[in-house]
């Protein structure tokens, strides 16, 4: 009993001394880690300053060109319809023939539409001689107002049998309403019209279009009347000249505007309709406000640079335009007096401290 006393108080010591060796540990191991933190923090506050080069905003004399792919379209397709009724007798031409406006494109069987004709011609000019005799007999006092009156109204209907006659005879001749060039024929010999029936249709190849897509950036510097020169790669050394026809003031999705040109070709230079040009738009010579395509930090969708205020560098946005050469345009965001950093933005943060080191 009495060495069993001894033992127990020794081993309680011994515990507890561990114990409190323990939780000294973690006591300063807490105490240092805040330490360090504290250090790491005050040495991120208090660094020294970073050397940067700068520049402002320059005025720079720019000649403005913007380019945009587009497709060539014809400026007018049509189809041409049969206007009468009848079997085709003739198909005069093919895809890919060139026509000129009123050139006969099919023949329609005319030989009852003649008969027609010459029978209405002849009613028509005989109501006109008893027309004629009419007005002698009611001066006369012949006959009476009603019987002029008859003979009046059996003229006009003459003269309506005859018009549409004749008109009906000459379209059996089916004619261009247009020049231009025969894309797809939709008859031949043999086949029986009605009036409004395909016969073929019709693009005219010396005055096209291209619709380009503009975006927003340069949309407003673009007006109707301005001259275009269009790019062709069948024709690489001799540009065609072009006008801005149209400019529409509704984008779609993506911020781009269609803009409309036309633009006039020669046979001897043939374009076609589908055929991939190129648009070059001459916007003259204007002043803008640049700074080096450099300086710029992120994304062209979202550029930012960085400026020099009061000892420290200051991430802002800026709104850019056109690109010229290593320089681009800006619109917003900047103006003269800012210092623009130019080189050792990589190691930059929003409000580091930084010194000027150079200048351009």
């Amino acid at each position: 009993m009495v060495r069993t006393r001894a033992i127990w108080p020794r081993a309680g010591v011994a515990v507890a001394c561990l114990g409190i060796a323990l939780l000294s540990g973690l006591l300063f191991g807490c105490k240092g880690q805040g330490a360090s933190s504290a250090r790491g923090t005050a040495g991120k506050d208090s660094g020294s300053p970073i050397a940067v080069s700068v520049t402002n905003p320059q005025p720079q004399t720019v000649q403005g060109e913007i380019t945009y792919n587009g497709t060539l379209h014809a400026e007018d397709e049509v189809q041409v319809v049969a206007e009468t009724s009848g079997k085709v007798t003739a198909l005069l031409v093919q895809v890919g023939t060139r026509v000129d406006k009123g050139d006969v494109l099919a023949q329609i069987d005319d030989e009852l539409k003649k008969a027609a004709f010459e029978t209405a011609e002849a009613a028509y000019e005989k109501s006109k001689a008893d027309w004629a005799r009419g007005v002698d007999l009611y001066a006369q006092k012949v006959i009476s107002d009603v019987e002029r009156q008859g003979l009046k109204l059996a003229l006009a209907s003459a003269n309506s049998s005859y018009v549409n006659a004749k008109k009906d005879l000459e379209n059996a001749k089916v004619r261009a309403p247009q020049a231009g060039v025969v894309t797809k024929t939709s008859v031949s010999v043999g086949s029986m019209l009605s009036p409004g029936a395909p016969v073929a249709y019709l693009v005219d190849t010396s005055n096209l279009k291209i619709t380009i897509q503009v975006g927003e950036r340069d949309i407003l510097k673009i007006k109707s009347g301005m001259r275009v020169a269009v790019d062709s790669d069948l024709y690489p050394d001799a540009p065609f000249s072009g006008v801005v026809s149209g400019v529409s003031p509704k984008g779609d999705s993506a911020l781009s505007f269609p803009v409309e040109i036309k633009l006039h070709t020669a046979p001897s230079r043939p374009l076609y309709d589908g055929m991939s040009a190129k648009a070059r738009i001459n916007l003259g010579s204007r002043t803008i406000l640049a700074i080096p395509r450099a300086s710029i930090v992120g994304s062209y969708q979202l550029p930012q640079v960085f400026v020099v205020r009061d000892g420290a560098a200051k991430l802002v946005d800026v709104k850019t335009g056109g690109e010229y050469g290593t320089s681009l345009e800006v619109l917003g965001g900047l103006d003269k007096s800012d210092e623009v950093v130019v080189d050792g933005q990589n190691n930059l943060f929003d409000g580091a401290l930084v010194t000027v080191s150079g200048r351009s």
